[in-house]
């Protein structure tokens, strides 16, 4: 299969402390990958870093390659593209990846419309697929619901 992500030798540093030291793996076409360690090891530093998500302050190094082409210093408009589409992270509390405050037509709106540029009709029922492809019943009846209600 396909390789569509590469990377090798990825160290992130901030400042004098390196999180991430020569981290090195690929993923092909169809395969999921999950990064697992102790708390503290640099699971996340590693994928916030691929789609360049870090704090400012971080030192990235090495090589990223998405679909074989260079993404370290990619710009923020190109990554856009990438991100949410193409690559996309389910960090080890899921409950936390939604905002309690909003509800969850709200935040999958934003997502659709900024990633996929989807709208008015077309990113209600883009929502409502989605929820039911994860099994969410009723999925009309939950939209207007927060993350603590599902």
């Amino acid at each position: 299969m396909k390789q569509i992500l590469s990377i090798k030798n990825l160290s992130v540093s901030f400042g004098e402390h390196k999180a991430v030291r020569d981290v090195t793996f690929s993923i092909k076409k169809g395969e999921t990958v999950a990064l697992v360690g102790e708390s503290g090891s640099g699971k996340s530093v590693t994928a916030l870093a691929t789609v360049n998500l870090i704090d400012k302050a971080a030192t990235i190094s090495g090589s990223i390659k998405y679909c074989e082409k260079e993404i370290v210093n990619t710009s923020n408009k190109d990554l856009r593209k990438i991100r949410g589409n193409d690559i996309s992270f389910i960090f080890q509390e899921p409950m936390t990846s939604l905002n309690p405050l909003h509800t969850i037509e709200r935040q999958l709106n934003e997502s659709l419309r900024l990633h996929q540029g989807l709208k008015g009709p077309k990113v209600l029922e883009k929502i409502l697929d989605l929820l039911a492809k994860v099994g969410i019943e009723e999925a009309h009846k939950r939209i207007s619901n927060y993350p603590h209600q599902l």
